[in-house]
């Protein structure tokens, strides 16, 4: 690995780890208080800590992400520093760059301002250029067995479609909303939500072209597939962690939502896990 890459995946880590620490641990025995947003409706917001200024389910939803991603920036470290050479570990990378750089997105764009906002521009500047630059590199090189480019994946390829449309679940939010000019319901104080954008703008698009590319046996898929399924696999840990936070700060669930935005992504991320591993495996390790 290139010493300027690495650079920059030390400082997104540590950036990371810094601000998701802070976001889950940092508290100063404030209460939640209730605020009147631009839409004319009363919303509850958290009251205590670095996400004092947002609502009880975007804190509960930000520090379950932020536990993931202490997780993962300390397992992205191992790798870089202790792991380098293996080839797998470029995978590896890029994959959990894919998902510190989603969830610094959502930190820049979609939380309340905070004293931590110069913190969260570092890392999201960092890890975007570490991604790019890993991305680059990875797209370049042939990292499996010979073997495995003249297969065709077809469970992996289909799996890989699957997930990226799953991305449409939000469109039952945002149809709605657009048909009758109404606010969605659960914006609560924000103009608008960075999930939404990526899922349906990066996600959606580049797991259609990968499931695609590996019906055609195109090495690129076989480059990109397991970064995808690295970055589902954290969105399942996500989702299982953001509910935890939720359900203890009081939010409640029903039982469609409940189904739909969580379950299925929970057995989304364990598969993808599951075919990540299996991936991996052919790359001889060395």
């Amino acid at each position: 690995m290139k010493p300027h890459i690495k650079l920059l995946v030390v400082v997104s880590c540590v950036c990371a780890i810094i601000s998701a620490c802070i976001g889950v641990f940092y508290s100063f025995d404030g209460t939640a208080r209730t605020v009147t947003n631009i839409y004319g409706q009363e919303v509850n917001l958290f009251g205590d800590g670095i996400y004092a200024n947002d609502t009880i389910m975007k804190a509960g939803a930000t520090k379950g992400t932020d536990i993931v991603i202490i997780i993962a920036s300390s397992l992205l470290l191992y790798v870089v520093l202790f792991l380098s050479r293996k080839k797998y570990a470029s995978f590896l990378q890029s994959g959990l760059l894919s998902l510190i750089l989603y969830a610094s997105t959502c930190l820049i764009m979609g939380v309340s301002f905070n004293r931590l906002f110069l913190l969260y521009t570092l890392q999201f500047g960092s890890t975007l250029f570490a991604f790019i630059l890993s991305m680059t590199e990875l797209l370049q090189s042939q990292s499996f067995d010979d073997a495995l480019y003249e297969k065709r994946l077809t469970g992996t390829a289909i799996f890989i479609l699957i997930g990226g449309c799953s991305a449409l679940v939000w469109m039952m939010f945002i149809i709605p909303s657009v048909v009758l000019g109404k606010p969605m319901e659960i914006i609560d104080t924000y103009t608008t939500e960075p999930t939404f954008a990526l899922d349906l703008a990066i996600i959606f698009p580049s797991s259609l072209f990968c499931g695609i590319a590996l019906f055609k046996k195109k090495a690129i898929a076989y480059q990109l597939a397991p970064v995808l399924l690295t970055l589902l696999t954290g969105v399942g840990i996500c989702v299982i962690l953001q509910t935890v936070f939720q359900s203890s700060l009081g939010v409640v669930l029903g039982a469609g939502p409940l189904f739909g935005l969580v379950i299925s992504f929970v057995i989304l991320g364990t598969i993808a896990l599951l075919l990540n591993i299996k991936l991996l495996k052919r790359t001889g390790g060395a």
